[in-house]
């Protein structure tokens, strides 16, 4: 495989993508840009990275800039910010983070 090419596979029935990367001499990879856009990561997007048994976990962090908001009726919903969200990463990053926290207990 020549560098800089990707042979990413797709199991729809698990919604994983499987893809190999390489690390450069400064220990730096690069997400591929499909990655990238199934989990809405910009520049500057932050990641948690957990070393579970012999893997590297990479979660996207929830993004700031989704704020929450009590509406007059009582609702919870994210604040008007203009920007794309995207609710289910941020929800399994919640998870993923709960489930470390109370593993550690």
């Amino acid at each position: 495989m020549t560098r800089g090419a990707y042979n990413a596979s797709f199991s729809p029935t698990r919604h994983a993508m499987t893809q190999p990367i390489t690390m450069d001499q400064a220990g730096r990879i690069v997400l591929p840009k499909e990655v990238r856009r199934r989990l809405n990561l910009e520049p500057g997007a932050r990641l948690m990275l957990d070393v579970v048994a012999q893997r590297i976990e990479l979660t996207p962090e929830p993004q700031a800039d989704a704020e929450l908001l009590v509406t007059a009726g009582k609702r919870t919903v994210l604040r008007p910010t203009g920007k794309g969200f995207d609710a289910a990463a941020a929800t399994r990053a919640e998870r993923d983070a709960q489930s470390r926290r109370g593993s550690r207990g």
